[in-house]
């Protein structure tokens, strides 16, 4: 065994750090390494500097996070665009409005008419009619398309974002900036399409590449906080799209959605590169220079840099195959894909897009649109809860309360309903189990499947699996989305909200047998307890508690390489 002498302070001399095979003398520290690999974690037991997790500290790191916040935020204006535009859009000539502070001579479908009597569609708005007529169909498609766009962006992405993921998010502008100009300046329904297809390409690529690209340049100890960013700019996004709605119609809706497409852009200019990415590319003098740069000066980089290069040393190439055949990759695949159904088979997506529909058809004594918004508000102060508490509580127990939450809320719905037949007795019940819905959704379930994202593969892998991910999860939203209405049809708001409630039940039993807790962890730990760890889909008892295997174990096999991973 390597006799290895180490004063405990937190400067470290860098060629001590790089293992040669000499002995080392400064005076201050010995270090003596025989002719083998050395596992960081020996080499410096238990020293993990910069556990501080005060935003003074992590500033640099916070606003890259931040800027891409500002890339889902765009996506969320597109997400929660339609909530507000579709009553205006749905219009035909079978009822009239006589009941509006504006003059004017359209009609809409049912719901549509009782949508703006009540208020749910102002004066600004309505100046968009009269150019543009849907149908109930056509607007279904155009809620949907968004997201079977983004299918076709996740497919892409993993190629795109192995060329940076800075870059992916870069490129993911051109494509968003087109379909905005298209909608603004839409004469027609293909028009739409066309603007919500191209935006929605954009949107897998950034849902892709902005959680890898977090977890890659954050911290371990805030790591799980600043991956919110990515659900915490969605929500932001969609509670603005909905508070602008009251004041501007669909098109000034576009025109602001085109300006946020160049704020990110410029903004992500100014960030660096994944220092993982970096290292990939063989370029380590420039990933060293981006941990300083992210961590400071007064933070010794080469502990975290030999950590990304160590595990770029003794990971494999991931081919397609390979991601679902190996353990190293399949089994968080697999928990992290089980997680994406039962988040996107709650019925999220839907209740979003068609939010003022959805609280007008399950509740039409309350004004549906100043319900949609505090639901919207209510995202906003939800998902910063989970900034604040994913890395206290960790991701296990926040996701297993979400879904919990979001069944109770689903069922609460579901009973006002059919109950009281959509009367004003239920309505106030009926509206706050929506907030508590989308609330507990957007504190467990919908941040944390990003994190989940960013940090549960392989190094080598990560850029596949994120695009099988992504993948999996724009073709739920969109067949949530798309099938919505004839849902709706079929079983009324009660069948629906049912139906998405059993989800929740299905999805709480299987993440507590399939989801391990990631808290705490560097993403080498992570990919280590894949890999060698005795992991199966049960557990032991009720501790969680795995072995997690050194990388050393290959090499030395010695019991004293073995750490203890634990969930709770």
């Amino acid at each position: 065994m390597a006799e290895v002498i180490l004063e405990e302070r937190r400067e470290y001399r860098r060629d001590a750090i790089m293992m040669t095979q000499e002995p080392v003398d400064d005076g201050e520290v010995v270090v003596v390494v025989p002719q083998r690999t050395v596992h960081m974690d020996e080499l410096f037991p238990g020293a993990k500097p910069l556990k501080d997790s005060s935003p003074s500290v992590h500033k640099r790191e916070i606003l890259a996070a931040c800027v891409m916040g500002l890339s889902t935020f765009s996506g969320g204006i597109l997400e929660g665009f339609t909530s507000p535009a579709l009553p205006t859009l749905l219009q035909n000539t079978s009822c009239s409005q006589n009941d509006s502070d504006f003059d004017f001579n359209s009609t809409v479908e049912e719901p549509y008419c009782d949508l703006i009597g009540s208020g749910a569609v102002n004066g600004s708005i309505t100046s968009d009619m009269g150019s543009l007529h849907l149908t109930e169909e056509e607007a279904s498609w155009l809620g949907s398309l968004l997201l079977l766009g983004a299918c076709l962006g996740a497919v892409v992405s993993s190629w795109v974002i192995s060329l940076g993921r800075r870059r992916g998010v870069l490129a993911s502008a051109l494509p968003r900036l087109v379909g905005w100009i298209m909608m603004a300046a839409a004469s027609d329904v293909y028009m739409m399409y066309g603007g919500r297809f191209m935006t929605g390409v954009s949107v897998g690529i950034v849902t892709s590449a902005a959680p890898v690209y977090i977890s890659e340049v954050a911290h371990s100890s805030i790591r799980g906080a600043l991956s919110c960013v990515v659900q915490l700019g969605v929500n932001l996004g969609i509670f603005t799209v909905a508070l602008l709605g009251t004041f501007v119609g669909w098109r000034g809706l576009a025109a602001f959605g085109a300006l946020t497409v160049v704020v990110y852009f410029v903004a992500t200019l100014f960030i660096p590169n994944s220092p993982v990415w970096l290292v990939s590319m063989e370029r380590q003098d420039a990933a060293r220079d981006v941990l300083t740069y992210l961590r400071g000066p007064q933070y010794c980089v080469e502990y975290d840099l030999q950590q990304i290069i160590s595990t770029k040393v003794n990971q494999q190439t991931y081919s397609w195959k390979d991601i679902v055949t190996q353990r190293s990759c399949l089994l968080p695949l697999g928990a992290v894909a089980l997680v994406t159904v039962v988040n996107r088979c709650s019925g999220y997506n839907a209740i979003i897009t068609y939010c003022a529909t959805f609280l007008h058809q399950a509740v039409p004594a309350v004004s549906e649109y100043w319900a949609a918004n505090a639901v919207t508000l209510m995202q906003v102060v939800s998902t910063f809860g989970a900034v604040l508490s994913v890395d206290r509580l960790g991701r296990r127990k926040l996701l297993m309360a979400s879904i919990a939450v979001m069944g109770l809320g689903l069922a609460t719905i579901a009973v006002c309903e059919g109950v009281t037949q959509g009367g004003a007795e239920g309505s106030w019940i009926a509206v706050l189990a929506a907030v508590v819905y989308v609330s507990a959704y957007s504190i467990g379930i919908g941040p944390v499947t990003w994190v989940l994202v960013g940090e549960m593969f392989p190094q080598a892998a990560r850029d596949k699996a994120a695009a099988i991910i992504s993948v999996l999860n724009w073709f739920l939203a969109f067949i949530i989305t798309k099938t919505y209405f004839n849902l709706e049809s079929v079983t009324g708001i009660a069948g629906t909200c049912s139906l998405y409630a059993s989800v929740c039940l299905l999805g709480l039993i299987t993440v507590y047998f399939v989801v391990p807790e990631t808290k705490g962890h560097s993403l080498g730990e992570i990919e280590a307890y894949f890999t060698y760890s005795r992991y199966s889909w049960g557990v032991t008892k009720n501790k969680h508690s795995v072995a997690l295997n050194s990388i050393l174990e290959c090499e030395t096999g010695s019991s004293d390489c073995y750490s203890t991973f634990q969930s709770e």
